[in-house]
């Protein structure tokens, strides 16, 4: 859904993933609300999720034990969660930085909520009974694309399909015509002009961003702004959003990898601008600086796979960043949060979030925070 097919695909003309197969551990429970069923990658994994086979392995249980506290586990922090995905498996610290999130109370009950949210508006629309209350369509909500939205707009970068079912429930939406190749400080100042006009008419936005849409809107937000769109800008929902850059594509910053990720990207008609704008040495520091508007309503929708779930798109660059931590697949997981903020997770998803159900969890999405913004449901930590 939300980034381009080829987002960085032609980075990957000069790797080969080299992954030795693995032992597979079957794993069967409830996470954060969720029903997984599928393999990961260590016993102490399948353990974790809840009703795994008690299989020999190479951690035991007091390992285990003392990686948690070594490592002192935190979902916010990056290195924290690497620790633990190389102390223990990448996917007992996956599951381990989703079930953190999800005891956090605001977290808890905005997950809940969530998948409640999909499956009412679901059945609504089954029943024709589709519109939206009418103290949601007094707000505008605004789209920021992803990567090469239009040069691949079967991606869903650009959310039409997201904005054919907000509209058809009576929701007016815009979408920011950002540069689909261009850098994130470009794209932040187009970003902040759209809202800031939109504002002018507007007194109630809400913004969506997709991926690498997501450092454009935080810059725009935290440095952009009119004191009058400040105001007027209330929520902010970011899927997947590449904040703080990705791990992927730090791959590329020298030597053979960048002079062929160059290449691949001039023959597709994209700037190669975007190696060293998503590198982490960039972006981690940029985002970590801003300082967004107090009283802004922070939602981040995090597609959080383990590596039973990876398709064959995936697994080569799940691959590639497993040794740094949980991912999607492009990105670290702890890397998307924004402090403050509320977390969504899907469990099963990866940074693509390539679900039947993905327009209606959008809708979803846009529901649970506008719930929150009209008062029927209070945040807290």
């Amino acid at each position: 859904m939300i980034t381009s097919r080829r987002l960085l695909l032609s980075l990957v003309v000069v790797v080969v993933s080299g992954c030795a197969a693995r032992t597979r551990f079957r794993a069967t429970g409830e996470l954060a609300g969720q029903t997984v069923d599928t393999t990961v990658d260590s016993a102490a994994a399948a353990e974790y999720l809840g009703k795994g086979p008690r299989r020999s392995d190479t951690t035991s249980e007091s390992e285990v034990t003392r990686a948690v506290e070594d490592c002192e586990a935190d979902p916010d922090d990056p290195w924290a969660m690497e620790c633990l995905g190389q102390r223990v498996s990448p996917d007992f610290a996956t599951i381990d930085f989703v079930a953190k999130l999800y005891d956090r109370p605001a977290n808890k009950r905005a997950q809940d909520e969530f998948h409640a949210l999909v499956e009412r508006i679901g059945s609504a629309d089954a029943s024709g009974t589709a519109a939206a209350p009418a103290a949601f369509r007094r707000y505008v909500i605004a789209f920021v694309p992803g990567y090469a939205y239009k040069k691949n707009a079967d991606s869903g970068a650009d959310f039409a399909a997201q904005r054919r079912l907000l509209g058809k429930k009576g929701f007016r939406t815009v979408l920011i015509p950002t540069d689909q190749a261009g850098s994130v400080e470009d794209n932040a100042r187009i970003v902040a002009g759209g809202l800031n006009r939109l504002a002018e008419s507007e007194p109630k936005i809400l913004v969506v961003s997709a991926s690498k849409g997501g450092p454009e809107v935080a810059r725009a937000l935290a440095e952009g702004l009119s004191t009058k769109a400040a105001a007027r800008v209330k929520a902010w929902i970011s899927v997947g959003g590449l904040l703080r850059g990705s791990p992927y594509a730090d791959r590329f910053l020298k030597g053979h990898r960048r002079f062929f990720a160059k290449l691949g990207l001039a023959f597709n008609g994209l700037s190669p601008i975007v190696l060293d704008d998503l590198s982490t040495d960039v972006r981690r520091p940029a985002f970590d600086s801003l300082r967004l508007p107090l009283g802004l309503l922070t939602v981040q929708y995090v597609g959080a796979p383990l590596s039973g779930h990876l398709s064959k798109r995936s697994r080569h660059r799940y691959e590639l960043v497993r040794s740094q931590g949980p991912n999607d697949g492009l990105t670290l997981l702890s890397d998307e949060l924004i402090e403050g903020g509320v977390v969504v997770t899907d469990v099963g998803l990866d940074h693509y979030f390539r679900d039947p159900e993905i327009d209606l969890k959008t809708v979803a999405l846009a529901y649970l925070v506008l719930e929150r913004l009209e008062g029927k449901t209070t945040p807290s930590s």
